[in-house]
């Protein structure tokens, strides 16, 4: 899918470095399960850090209490590969949350990260949006200070 020419292209200031002074409904979702809480704390920002099950070596996405694969519940924090292959893309033009409806529209895609998982991430400028595409996906803190999945063009 080629870009719509009609959609605002990524806008850094929709991602402030730290987090808003602001009520709560005007930050981004911060409900988290505990093993959710360890990737949003941020340790790897700027990078890709997941839990990697040390029984069978399968990388864990979204972050979970025992690994989907064996059942180990052996799972450590890992930087693993920034790599990814869009499968698809949309932008979203209505949202339940404030925080998202003061910034639509809103760009997210389904990729299939290089260590294995399929994630949704954020996406930044540059994107073609076509499947196939080529992306690096790193931690980056959203407006609430969580840290979450942003894509961008590989280089």
């Amino acid at each position: 899918m080629s870009q719509d020419t009609n959609t605002p292209q990524w806008d850094a200031a929709r991602w402030p470095a730290q987090p808003l002074d602001a009520p709560a409904e005007q930050l981004p979702p911060r409900l988290r399960s505990g093993a959710g809480l360890a990737l949003a704390s941020g340790e790897g920002l700027g990078r890709l850090r997941l839990q990697v099950c040390q029984g069978c070596g399968q990388t864990q996405y979204p972050p979970r209490d025992v690994c989907v694969h064996c059942l180990d519940d052996a799972l450590d924090w890992q930087d693993v590969p920034q790599g990814a292959r869009l499968v698809a893309s949309t932008t979203l033009h209505h949202s339940h949350f404030p925080y998202f409806q003061a910034r639509l529209p809103w760009r997210i895609a389904t990729v299939r990260l290089d260590c294995g998982p399929v994630a949704v991430i954020h996406l930044g400028d540059g994107c073609r949006e076509e499947p196939g595409e080529r992306l690096s996906v790193t931690l980056r803190r959203d407006g609430g200070g969580m840290a979450v999945l942003f894509g961008q063009p590989e280089e």
